[in-house]
């Protein structure tokens, strides 16, 4: 055979090939548009108002009860002249023979605290940034963006859950150092 007929035959052949090809692509697409689009997912249900009602009922009376045991406990566990610092009660209804005795905190404690204070701070700005977080990967208008839109709209997000929960942890470590030499005392 001839080289141009070789060579006509080999372009013959890459061309049925290339049409063939093209005839599965569209069939597997065709197949693809008949199958049902994924459903989507069920929006969340809000709460009834009547479970709302009954959630804030018992949480007020939990609220009751803590305070009253509390204010209970309390009232058993302070010394007989330990008023003073008590809201309500003044140098005017004491009697004059009941010794005041006022605990003090101390400097531990008062650093414990303050760092107790810095912990829940970076947690409620954590919190945040993840409800935010969770709010965007559940809106369902970001399901019809590319996955670097998506990315680039929660980096800046996961960016300072990260830096926060790096503070959170070294405030946290702070916080044991001081706590276990916090003590309460009289004076």
């Amino acid at each position: 055979m001839p080289p141009e007929q070789e060579n006509l035959n080999r372009q013959l052949e890459a061309l049925q090939r290339y049409v063939s090809d093209l005839q599965q692509q569209r069939e597997r697409a065709k197949a693809a548009a008949a199958q049902p689009p994924p459903a989507p997912e069920p929006e969340p249900r809000r709460p009834s108002r009547r479970w709302l009602l009954l959630t804030g009922l018992l949480v007020a009376l939990a609220l009751v009860g803590g305070v009253v045991a509390g204010a209970v406990a309390w009232s058993n566990d302070r010394p007989t002249g330990a008023t003073a610092g008590v809201a309500g009660v003044s140098s005017a209804t004491q009697s004059p023979d009941t010794t005041t005795v006022a605990l003090v905190a101390s400097p531990a404690c008062k650093t414990a605290v303050d760092r107790a204070n810095t912990m829940l701070t970076i947690a409620v700005k954590l919190q945040r940034e993840l409800a935010e977080y969770s709010r965007i990967m559940r809106d369902p208008s970001n399901r019809k963006l590319s996955g670097r839109a998506v990315v680039a709209k929660t980096t800046p997000l996961l960016q300072a859950g990260s830096s926060d929960s790096a503070r959170f942890n070294q405030a946290l470590t702070d916080y044991r150092q001081i706590v276990d030499r916090c003590v309460v005392r009289t004076p």
